[in-house]
């Protein structure tokens, strides 16, 4: 009788551990990305160029989302056409915008759905398209997509602080480009981020 007793406190104890390491995990995180806000409202969000290889680093976001991916069994299609050698990029600012979109798409899909991520060059412009099929957004909270700490009514049971879009924003223009979505609720959502193509002089 004790033994069961004290594997129940055992477990009881486990389970609390992990809830306060949950909790403190989310706090950092927030606290990350307010101070990222801060530090991008300020004006000290540089672009920094380097060069790199775009089509790999797609390659490791993916990778970096796999986990996810499959707990949720969603498959993501990947794409990539154009020439991306000699170009530079900041691989900070990209990480936050195709992590946090790619994430979004994943998180908000359902399961036993696909996500599509195309990689397109054009003459001086590279586009990245991130596309579910998931619960969409609705024209009430697309007026305030970008605003920090918002979150759409339709998103309640599912984790987020409300600050990653507000980020990818900051980043698309701290590297000279522009961000686009369509949405409708319970058809999916498209993500079209624009961004400079800078050459490496020779």
């Amino acid at each position: 009788m004790l033994g069961y007793f004290y594997h129940r406190f055992l477990n009881i104890q486990h389970f609390c551990l992990k809830i306060i390491r949950s909790a403190i995990k989310n706090m950092a995180q927030l606290l990350d990305e307010v101070s990222f806000i801060g530090k991008a409202d300020s004006g000290k969000l540089q672009c920094q160029l380097y060069p790199l290889n775009l089509e790999a680093f797609c390659h490791q976001i993916l990778e970096d989302t796999h986990l996810t991916a499959l707990e949720k069994r969603v498959t993501i299609e990947f794409t990539s056409s154009g020439d991306f050698s000699s170009t530079l990029w900041d691989e900070n600012l990209l990480r936050h915008i195709l992590g946090n979109i790619l994430s979004n798409a994943i998180k908000y899909s359902y399961p036993d759905s696909k996500v599509k991520f195309e990689l397109t060059r054009q003459e001086k412009t590279a586009t990245f398209k991130i596309q579910d099929w998931g619960i969409g957004i609705s024209t009430k909270d697309q007026n305030q997509l970008f605003i920090p700490f918002h979150r759409g009514e339709n998103v309640s049971g599912i984790s987020g602080t409300g600050m990653g879009l507000a980020i990818v924003k900051k980043c698309v223009e701290a590297h000279g480009g522009e961000i686009l979505f369509e949405s409708q609720i319970d058809v999916g959502t498209t993500f079209t981020v624009t961004l400079p193509v800078i050459k490496i002089e020779i």
